[in-house]
């Protein structure tokens, strides 16, 4: 089974981390604002009077709603000029049937409508003002741009906040299937990047051959990136793109954090704490960036603001600057060692040992037991699959959480289970009934949606653990270890006479009152 880390997770405790610096009063505009304050009387009129406007719906108590207004008070200061890009709030406290009537589930919501009031797109950009701004104005022009000129290039290119996706077009260029190709591409991503098509003579000289054109992935202070695949379809260029949009060391943060995450490939962390470590650590990142780009994805990571991030790649935020690698399709962490300050030379090994594969992941777990103390067998990180993978034995394991709630509701009849097989000396050579807290402990290739999972581990079948889904009671555990475990053993078959023959009472005194009714 393979496990399947949750993006959302991360990414929303990155975002969470700054909510709290938001005061009561940021989720609502400022009167003297250019964000335009609408209500059900005047929302019509307004929208379909406006080419382009972007909409919040949004609560005042809402933290994340505290944290986006001030980015679309300056969002709105920068397009008070621009007549085709409005930008407005819509109070949900107040105006409960307008936002009823589109379905506002969440705040805040987002959505742009193109001068009429029905079907509206989701807004997909950053949430900061700049990438606001930059999404909006791209709503109100094609999806590809048109310039010939040299220098207008240039300046556009130079200008830009984001990746420019440039088609460079030879002289002769027409009827051009690639064309088609890219100016499809560019109206799936127009909102995340520029797109410009071009005839520049100096463009040509430079990049193309013959009557086929270039493609160009310009990311802002760094030389172009060239298209070089062999064939050129919409998949093919969009995943070029996906790679060759992030910087070769930016930085994340709960808004950056999913499109890396995504992109499935080892993240490298360098937790920094001011301007001047993340320099120096730069010169020597970026050349490995550069060499493993598209195999691994190198990002800063303010530990001012984000250093409980550390927390979740098994490093300790009070030991600073640090760096770390996240595989995230395997979910191992492999980080420099903390017992002393962090060097150039340490970050140089760590990359250079995990591109060989010789690099060595941080196993959170606590310490092996010298004795059990319970019947039910404390699992750790470092002997889980020492103790699960014994092919002599069933090993039924629960993978738990301390505050759950249905763990600890499940907790007697699991440990009632576990003191079955334990006291019988045959049944415990043949069964093992183990728990780990998830919470402190790191298992690999585990499936782990929820708490308590319950997996079972059959004797000579390990490569087929076994999920358990059913109620958790004693009979329906024992039962179930007892189907489907290698060995058959019946715990129910080994309570003393005197407890089994309890359980057949209470047993029938529950039908006759059953009966009765």
């Amino acid at each position: 089974m393979q496990f399947n880390w949750n993006i959302k997770t991360v990414a929303s405790i990155l975002s969470a981390l700054t909510l709290a610096q938001a005061s009561d009063q940021e989720a609502i505009a400022p009167e003297d604002s250019h964000v335009v304050k609408l209500t059900e009387a005047t929302f019509e009129s307004f929208i379909t009077s406006n080419p382009h406007v972007l909409a919040e719906f949004f609560a005042p108590w809402c933290g994340h709603c505290k944290k986006l207004g001030p980015e679309l008070v300056s969002a709105a200061e920068i397009l008070k000029d621009n007549e085709q890009v409005k930008i407005a709030q819509i109070d949900c406290t107040e105006e409960k049937e307008l936002c009823q009537g589109y379905e506002i589930k969440g705040y805040p919501t987002l959505k742009v409508f193109h001068g009429e009031v029905e079907v509206p797109s989701d807004y997909q950009g950053q949430r900061q003002s700049q990438s606001i701004v930059s999404y909006m104005l791209k709503q109100s022009l094609p999806p590809v741009s048109e310039i010939n000129a040299t220098k207008d290039l240039d300046d556009t290119i130079a200008e830009a906040k984001e990746p420019v996706i440039v088609q460079v077009l030879p002289e002769d260029a027409s009827n051009l299937e690639s064309n088609t190709t890219f100016y499809g591409v560019a109206g799936t991503l127009r909102e995340k990047f520029t797109f410009v098509s071009t005839k520049s003579t100096d463009y040509a000289k430079k990049y193309t051959s013959d009557s086929t054109p270039a493609y160009l992935l310009v990311r802002p202070g760094e030389e172009p990136s060239v298209y070089s695949g062999e064939e050129l379809d919409e998949t093919h260029l969009v995943h070029w793109i996906d790679i060759e949009s992030k910087p070769l060391f930016g930085d994340i943060d709960g808004s950056t954090f999913k499109s890396y995450a995504e992109a499935n490939i080892p993240l490298a962390y360098y937790f920094y704490e001011n301007e001047e470590q993340r320099a120096a650590a730069a010169d020597i990142i970026k050349p490995f960036a550069k060499e493993q780009r598209g195999k691994i994805n190198f990002v800063g990571l303010d530990a001012v603001k984000f250093g409980k991030h550390a927390k979740n790649l098994n490093m300790d935020e009070e030991k600073l600057p640090l760096f770390v690698i996240h595989d995230l399709v395997s979910n191992k962490k492999f980080g420099v060692p903390q017992d002393q300050e962090l060097t150039n030379k340490d970050v140089t090994e760590l990359i250079e040992k995990f591109i060989a594969g010789e690099a060595e992941p941080i196993v959170k777990s606590e310490p092996i037991p010298e004795i059990q103390e319970e019947k039910v067998f404390k699992l750790v990180g470092k002997a889980h699959d020492e103790v699960v993978f014994d092919e002599s034995k069933d090993v039924l394991v629960k993978y738990y959480a301390p505050w759950c709630g249905h763990c600890k509701r499940m907790a007697p009849a699991y440990e009632e289970l576990a003191t079955l097989y334990a006291n019988d000396e045959d049944a415990s050579s043949k069964v093992v009934i183990a728990k780990l807290d998830h919470t402190l402990n790191d298992v690999d290739n585990v499936d782990i949606q929820g708490y308590p999972t319950l997996i079972l581990y059959p004797a000579g079948d390990k490569s087929n653990p076994q999920l358990y889904d059913g109620s958790r009671d004693l009979e329906s555990l024992a039962e179930f270890v007892k189907e489907r475990g290698t060995h058959k053993v019946d715990a129910l078959a080994l309570r003393p006479v005197e407890e089994e023959k309890e359980a057949e009472e209470e047993a029938e005194s529950e039908a006759d009152a059953h009966d009765e009714l």
